[in-house]
């Protein structure tokens, strides 16, 4: 089998998001093809990552899709920005390498999950992510009241799930995006509005659901310190992306001040980008998105090196069914795993328009489907609806 062309789809922008996914398509000479997703469809880099999956693109032509490990280590040795590392550069070779993963699988007849080393969860436990922006909304919301964060998360526990995840800082009481600096040391304010939204959500929910409280890194970690000994009582499951990753001895110093667990790693890359939070064992939760921490390939040997340490994994997912599918692979076939992250904007149809899937958990909860490859495939919406660019 050899590849014979690889196709990128850019997605034109999406109307409540304003994001832009970056989809691929690798086609063999035995008519199975591959999917992938690279993982910027938010933030500014989207257009160099589907640039670099064409640079790459022509690299694999006339390649085994099989040879997945010897197609990464090429990308990462002979590329000579790989050894350098980044965003741009690991995204997309993750894009290609969910994509090979996918080729594999299906030319085998068996669901990937199966060859990354077989079931070892039977069920995938997922938590409503991102609720501050609505959940079961056709268009994204702006909380207005402490009141409506409780209420977000009530429609979302009604919808089967037992765990939340809710950023309570990044808006002000009126709901428009805070102004004020979220380093340092946060006001008196701004630390009791959080608050009081977290003690409104606890009270709404009870006691048996857990809250995963998410920073996306706009504290620092003198803020990030303050804020988690406020919300110590509300017996928090996680705390996400306290503070930037650029410096790993900043996120040590934050675990030595709280007894919350930390979690982080969607800004994380490889298993080398890894090693210093897992060595010193500050994150107690590590979170690879697998649109961009090298793919299915890096995924499994980042988690790996992480059981080494008791540190459990949850791959970060904030993309389309190809990536969400992807995560639930990967979570299905690793022993520590901890909880899967259904991102808020997976509900939307303009998210649910670019795949022939609707994935959605049952009661909280996602099992790996049995098809071979992935499983989910884009529709011809994207076909029709991207900037497309063909290698071959």
């Amino acid at each position: 089998m050899k590849i014979t062309q690889v196709e990128v789809f850019h997605v034109h922008t999406r109307t409540t998001t304003r994001q832009r996914p970056i989809l691929l398509r690798i086609d063999t000479d035995e008519g199975i093809h591959g999917v992938g997703e690279v993982g910027l469809a938010y933030g500014v880099g989207g257009s160099a990552g589907a640039a670099i999956v064409k640079e790459y693109a022509a690299r694999i032509i006339g390649h085994d899709p099989f040879q997945t490990e010897r197609i990464w280590e090429d990308f990462f040795k002979h590329t000579f920005w790989g050894q350098g590392g980044g965003t741009v550069v690991f995204a997309g070779i993750s894009g290609i390498d969910i994509a090979l993963w996918d080729i594999k699988a299906k030319a085998l007849g068996v669901p990937v999950y199966q060859l990354l080393g077989g079931r070892v969860n039977d069920r995938v436990r997922a938590y409503a992510s991102q609720t501050q922006l609505g959940w079961q909304h056709p268009v994204r919301i702006s909380l207005p009241t402490t009141e409506a964060y409780a209420q977000e998360a009530v429609r979302a526990i009604e919808d089967g799930y037992d765990a939340i995840k809710v950023d309570v800082l990044a808006n002000a009481a009126d709901g428009t995006r805070a102004t004020e600096r979220l380093t340092g040391r946060l006001s008196q304010a701004t630390l009791r509005l959080g608050v009081e939204r977290l003690e409104a959500i606890r009270a709404a929910v009870g006691d048996f659901v857990d809250i995963i409280v998410e920073n996306h890194a706009n504290t620092d970690t003198g803020s990030a310190i303050q804020f988690a000994q406020a919300i110590e009582p509300l017996d928090i499951y996680f705390y996400e992306e306290v503070n930037t990753p650029l410096n790993p001895e900043l996120t040590r110093r934050v675990k030595e001040k709280t007894v919350i667990p930390l979690a982080g790693g969607e800004r994380i890359y490889t298993r080398w980008g890894y090693r210093p939070f897992i060595e010193a064992r500050s994150l107690d939760v590590i979170q690879p998105d697998i649109g961009s921490c090298g793919g299915l390939t890096e995924f499994a040997k980042i988690a790996a090196a992480a059981h080494t340490y008791d540190i459990t994994v949850q791959a970060h997912t904030a993309g389309t069914a190809i990536a969400e599918l992807a995560a639930v692979h990967a979570e299905t076939a690793i022993p520590n795993f901890i909880i899967h992250e259904h991102h808020q904007k997976t509900l939307l149809d303009e998210y649910k328009e670019l795949v022939d899937r609707d994935v959605q958990p049952v009661d909280g909860y996602f099992t790996a489907p049995e098809e071979p490859g992935l499983g989910v495939d884009f529709t011809q919406y994207v076909y029709e609806h991207s900037d497309r660019q063909v290698v071959s």
